[in-house]
């Protein structure tokens, strides 16, 4: 199938703002636009962030027995991963799950 209708394309191209009142871009050329920037604001309690940081540093570390354990086992050749768990693991981490 061959479609031989010719393209148009606006003359100006550029952001628009919608939903906005007053003149249109076309009425207002020559004149500058008094534009606001966007502005987010966060607010942080502070206090929460500071206890749950103590309630973080109040923790065991339960896998550094595991490290521990894992470390032995790759030192003395006894650690053992099968293809089948490499592959899981990759495809896992590529998807996103945990």
């Amino acid at each position: 199938m061959k479609i031989d209708a010719p393209l148009a394309f606006p003359q100006q191209v550029g952001p628009q703002r919608v939903g906005t009142t007053g003149p249109s871009p076309s009425q207002n050329q020559g004149e500058s636009v008094g534009l606001s920037p966007d502005e987010a604001q966060f607010s942080v309690d502070g206090e929460k962030v500071q206890q749950l940081k103590a309630g973080l540093d109040g923790l065991p570390d339960q896998r550094q027995e595991r490290v521990v354990a894992l470390k032995q086992a790759i030192g003395e050749g006894s650690y053992n991963v099968s293809p089948q768990q490499i592959a899981q693991a990759m495809s896992s981490d590529l998807l996103g799950y945990e």
